[in-house]
């Protein structure tokens, strides 16, 4: 009986011990419980930081890209009056962050523009956004076909290194001449759209004949010149499309001068040239027609006397240009005016295949 009676005794020790367990941690939970509202009552706004913080990190990214305001860029050029084919330099104000620049121009009847840098020439396509590194202006050359005056507006965007959309932009426009053109009488061109180029170096026999083509360049101008989107797509990557040929169209040759200058390591740098030194003059042809030509050659009166008449030149697409570079030796002559014609059969306008360019020497 003593036996059984020390066991019950000990069962209800054990069933208090365990109920007095239970009810304390059910306290301690109800305590921490109750400590937690009394914290967040008495500082709400150390929560509401935090938690702003972390929305801030999460939307970090497009949203606030798009929301974010976009600054002025002073745009300005070192001349209000160009004449077509001469360069003209553009400058802005630098942005204080890590990113580069881009330059695009509104499409005009008969215009295209050409980027010069380290590399040569580089056509761009109207409407569309070019990157030129991170630099505070640019160099370009606008050909104008249409009119004796035509007003260009181009415009400068900054973006940061992984922005898709301009952190800063401004816009300024300018007046190209071309003096080829009369006022009073409008000139018939019914070429339009893309313009991509084939650069090529041809030497007189005097010092070496070489042909080498360049990079294909941007198109110029459309038709019908795009509508301006509302919020237009910036892309930092050089695009380039091959003009086609409309096989019921026709070639149109045209030839205009670029510069004088002289040849070094076998390369073309422009500059004035001396009395019975040896130089070059620079020159394009473009097929400003809307079909691809057939061969063609070219004939450059020399300073020296006599005429250097060239090999047959590879067919141009419609917009596709060559630039050519033909080496003279040193001439006694004061000046000299340089008469460069193209002859191409079948071209629908004989008009615009030569021209005359007087050139001084230094002495």
């Amino acid at each position: 009986m003593d036996n059984n009676t020390s066991e019950k005794n000990e069962e209800k020790k054990d069933s208090v011990l365990k109920i007095l367990a239970i009810t304390g941690f059910i306290g301690i939970i109800i305590f921490i419980a109750w400590a937690s509202i009394q914290l967040v009552s008495v500082v709400p706004s150390a929560f509401s930081s935090l938690a702003s913080l972390a929305e801030s990190v999460n939307s970090s990214g497009s949203a606030s890209e798009e929301e974010r305001e976009v600054d002025t860029l002073v745009v300005t050029s070192d001349t209000l009056l160009a004449n077509a084919g001469e360069p003209v330099t553009i400058n802005w104000n630098s942005a204080q962050a890590n990113g580069s620049y881009v330059f695009s121009y509104d499409c005009a009847d008969g215009v295209a523009i050409d980027l010069i840098n380290d590399n040569g020439f580089q056509n761009i396509q109207c409407g569309s956004n070019y990157n030129i590194g991170d630099v505070d202006s640019t160099t370009l050359t606008i050909d104008s076909e249409k009119n004796r005056y035509t007003d260009i507006t181009y415009s400068v965007s900054f973006l940061g290194t992984r922005d898709t959309s301009p952190r800063a932009m401004g816009s300024a426009s300018l007046t190209v001449i071309n003096s080829d053109i009369s006022s009073e009488v409008a000139v018939s061109d019914d070429t339009q759209g893309t313009e991509t180029g084939t650069d090529s170096d041809v030497i007189t026999p005097e010092l070496e004949a070489t042909t080498t083509p360049s990079t294909p360049s941007q198109p110029a101008t459309d038709p019908t010149p795009p509508v301006t989107p509302t919020t237009p797509e910036y892309t930092q990557e050089y695009v380039y499309e091959i003009p086609t040929s409309n096989p019921n169209g026709n070639a149109d040759l045209g030839a205009r001068y670029l510069f004088i200058g002289e040849i070094e390591n076998n390369q073309f740098v422009p500059g004035a040239i001396a009395e019975n030194a040896a130089g070059a003059v620079q020159f394009e042809v473009k097929n400003f027609g809307t079909k691809t030509s057939r061969n063609w050659s070219f004939t450059v009166s020399l300073p020296g006397g006599g005429t250097y008449e060239s090999s047959s030149q590879s067919p141009l697409k419609p917009n596709e240009r060559a630039v050519l570079t033909v080496g003279f030796s040193g001439a006694d002559v004061r000046s000299h005016t340089f008469q460069v014609e193209v002859d191409l059969a079948s071209d629908s306008n004989q008009g615009n295949n030569d021209f005359a360019q007087r050139v001084t020497f230094v002495d």
